[in-house]
């Protein structure tokens, strides 16, 4: 019975030591980045928001028609095929990365492209924020599954 009680005291002292996600870190908006660039050129971004830590990040393909529009058969912003990359990043992070890919489009006219931010106002619960900012905590997992 002495058994019992002190594994009983043990959980209900580890529950007491629950910190709350918003008490042990600070808790930023977040924005959904797009990128838009020629086809080919997509990896090359994602290797580089890679660097700045952005933890979630997908391409997609896509078709422009602005070559059709704008009469322009040149390869760079005009070309019809495309490249979309969608990043989920921390607020405090879009200036610099902005700076980062501008210097980026500034190489070669092959190499340009486009970006624009838009606010997500909420996300499904701690792990999922905790991903796409990248702020999981990595713990060993014991032989039978448990911490």
């Amino acid at each position: 019975m002495a058994e019992k009680e002190t594994k009983k005291s043990q959980k209900s002292s580890q529950k007491s030591n629950f910190v709350p996600f918003e008490k042990e870190y600070v808790l930023r908006p977040l924005k959904l980045f797009f990128i838009i660039v020629p086809a080919g050129q997509a990896n090359a971004i994602v290797s580089r928001l890679n660097e700045f830590d952005i933890a979630c990040s997908f391409i997609f393909s896509g078709e422009g028609n602005a070559k059709y529009a704008m009469g322009n058969k040149e390869k760079g912003v005009f070309d019809y095929k495309k490249q979309i990359v969608m990043a989920a990043i921390r607020e405090d992070k879009v200036e610099f990365i902005k700076r980062k890919l501008e210097e980026r489009f500034a190489v070669s006219r092959a190499a340009r492209g486009f970006a624009f931010s838009i606010n997500i106002t909420s996300v499904a619960g701690v792990s999922i924020y905790k991903f796409l900012t990248n702020t999981r905590k990595v713990t060993k997992v014991a032989k039978h599954g448990r911490k």
